[in-house]
């Protein structure tokens, strides 16, 4: 039998401690790196985690992704759309397993 991850072990994994550490720091690399934001530093974000350039449709969700949640965001809280773009990409499969 293969391994396999239910949901309860991904919302441990995504709620973690460890995990948002890594995230927030994440977060102030791509920040760093591609300070002005947008679609180029969802690129970096793929370039970094992934080895890989995202498609055209990643980038696309991850653009909706991040005006969704700039949007139920409080104002003074830019940070939080990234932190769970960054979360969410911590969490995929494609981090998670070596193809």
């Amino acid at each position: 039998r293969s391994s396999t991850t239910v949901p309860l072990q991904q919302l441990f994994v995504l709620n973690s401690g460890f995990m948002n550490k890594q995230a927030q720091q994440l977060v102030k690399r791509l920040e760093k790196d591609v300070p002005a934001g947008g679609s180029e530093r969802i690129r970096r974000a793929y370039q970094l985690l992934f080895a890989r350039l995202p498609s055209a449709r990643e980038v696309a969700i991850g653009e909706d992704f991040l005006k969704e949640v700039a949007a139920s965001s409080e104002e003074n809280d830019k940070l939080a759309p990234w932190l769970q773009y960054a979360l969410a990409l911590l969490g995929s499969n494609e981090f998670t397993y070596i193809d």
